[in-house]
């Protein structure tokens, strides 16, 4: 089983109490049916779980191909600049911007933070494995100094380049999450593709997969977030069965 750079959760039932194990740049393996979950680390070692938990974000999609289940997750790549701290005041050291503003028209919003200004969004499609396309981080900039009053722009300055990052929200064709089990290798749980909403819904998520986990009914019905939902998509027919449109690291 080929190994990807991406993080996967195990939870394997050790006594009453069981115990979680975190496993990162991992594969997973369940090939035999009715097979117990098995992790797979670079280093070749093995983990038999009896619970494994795939939220490897952008990641996922090869893992859960191992599993049988191919989805059609991509990346809405986004992209960070940020100015040094006291970029952006007044001569007495006040802040001119003291509140985060949104563009929805440039997809961005700029954000007064303690270590500076930060600006961060835009979106496009590109996978986990392209490098940044560097003139968006000139492009965040300028649009960020536009939307500002001319007084906040000039103050703020240059941003500093060294603090330049690009991040991925794994989105699926439908804006859904997957979430649930896998259809082919019994012990395995999906959560994965939240792309612009991770955080807001992170906590019932969680509390979704410690129910299938634990093999109890969850309050919510899943079955509109299930990795299978797409199989019925004849534009997705083709691509299920190949390689992966955008391999993964």
């Amino acid at each position: 089983s080929s190994s990807s750079s991406s993080s996967s959760s195990s939870s394997s039932s050790n006594g009453p109490s069981g115990r979680v194990t975190l496993v990162t740049s991992a594969s997973v393996k369940g090939e035999a049916a009715g097979a117990r979950a098995q992790v797979v680390a670079c280093d070749g070692s093995t983990i038999d779980a009896g619970v494994v938990v795939i939220a490897a974000g952008a990641h996922s999609a090869g893992l859960a191909r191992q599993c049988g289940d191919p989805v059609p997750l991509d990346t809405e790549r986004g992209y960070h600049v940020q100015w040094n701290e006291g970029a952006g005041d007044t001569s007495d050291g006040a802040p001119m911007l003291t509140r985060p503003v949104c563009t929805p028209e440039g997809g961005f919003i700029v954000t007064p933070m303690s270590g500076g200004v930060r600006s961060a969004g835009l979106v496009e499609l590109g996978g986990t494995c392209a490098p940044p396309v560097k003139e968006r981080f000139g492009q965040l900039e300028g649009y960020t100094k536009w939307l500002l009053k001319d007084e906040v722009a000039t103050a703020l300055g240059g941003r500093d380049a060294s603090r330049d990052w690009m991040g991925f929200r794994p989105t699926l064709p439908d804006a859904l999450p997957v979430i649930g089990t896998s259809s082919k290798v019994p012990g395995v749980v999906y959560a994965f593709g939240h792309q612009h909403v991770g955080w807001t819904l992170g906590g019932i998520t969680g509390r979704i997969v410690a129910d299938l986990a634990r093999g109890a009914e969850p309050e919510v019905d899943v079955a509109p977030f299930s990795a299978r939902r797409f199989d019925s998509k004849p534009w997705w027919r083709p691509f299920a069965s190949a390689p992966q449109l955008f391999p993964q690291t």
